[in-house]
């Protein structure tokens, strides 16, 4: 696996090309999902999908920050929650109802079947 250039370099080439500084982040992004074991490999993706929305959400550096930030706490929420209390995590599963078809008769009707 590749190693991070030193702050330094990552600052001169954020300055010089962000592009190249962004090409970097997704290679090895991609090579630290590719050396994770194969049962991780989705969540990572998933992950990165939702770091890459955030970035592109962001109106400006500074507040990709904040929202990655937040991201970060949530999840390092859950993470000790998962460690000191696992069971709150399951309490707040939801439940799963069967759906029979023919028994919606209560359920609202759409607009184009009330004209």
């Amino acid at each position: 696996m590749k190693t991070l250039p030193s702050f330094d370099e990552l600052a001169a080439l954020a300055q010089t090309d962000p592009h190249a500084l962004e090409t970097l982040r997704l290679k090895m992004s991609e090579e630290v999902i590719a050396n994770a074991s194969h049962a991780t490999q989705p969540q990572l993706h998933a992950m990165l999908s939702h770091i890459n929305r955030m970035i592109d959400h962001g109106k400006n550096p500074l507040h990709v920050n904040m929202m990655l930030f937040q991201a970060l706490t949530r999840q390092y929420s859950r993470f000790s929650t998962a460690f000191t209390n696992p069971d709150a995590l399951r309490s707040h599963q939801a439940d799963i109802m069967e759906f029979k078809v023919g028994q919606a008769a209560n359920a609202p009707t759409s607009p184009t079947q009330s004209r």
